[in-house]
């Protein structure tokens, strides 16, 4: 598991880097459920974008979506609560370039202080700021 971790870190790191040259958005989604059932994957399986990077760490799935400001990702957001007029026990946290600054490492341990915050609340619950 270590190896995907730093793998999404030198990604994460490398999406920033562009963002910051050409003046463009980056969103990290992380997402968990509370709940020890499997909904996850299967609703994350079906609405993650091709187009974006979708990771496991320890029963957490971190999205890492390219030239997404933070409205897009909230948009993302909600097609992963409202499956099938469902709202599942899902906790999100959200961090953004350049509304968060940092380098790949310091915004996944803001992603991850704000997922725990996120744990404590209701089902959709989603943190993006500390």
């Amino acid at each position: 598991m270590e190896g995907t971790s730093n793998l999404l870190q030198d990604v994460f790191q490398y999406e920033l880097a562009c963002a910051e040259r050409y003046r463009r958005f980056v969103s990290l989604v992380m997402v968990t459920e509370r709940s020890n059932g499997d909904q996850l994957e299967n609703v994350l399986a079906d609405k993650v974008r091709d187009s974006d990077l979708m990771a496991e760490k320890n029963s957490t799935f971190l999205i890492l979506m390219s030239e997404t400001d933070r409205t897009g990702a909230e948009t993302a957001i909600s097609r992963f609560i409202d499956i099938d007029g469902d709202v599942h026990d899902f906790r999100f946290s959200l961090v953004t370039y350049p509304n968060d600054s940092g380098n790949a490492r310091v915004l996944l341990e803001a992603g991850e202080r704000r997922l725990m915050r996120a744990a404590e609340g209701q089902p959709g619950e989603i943190v993006s700021s500390d």
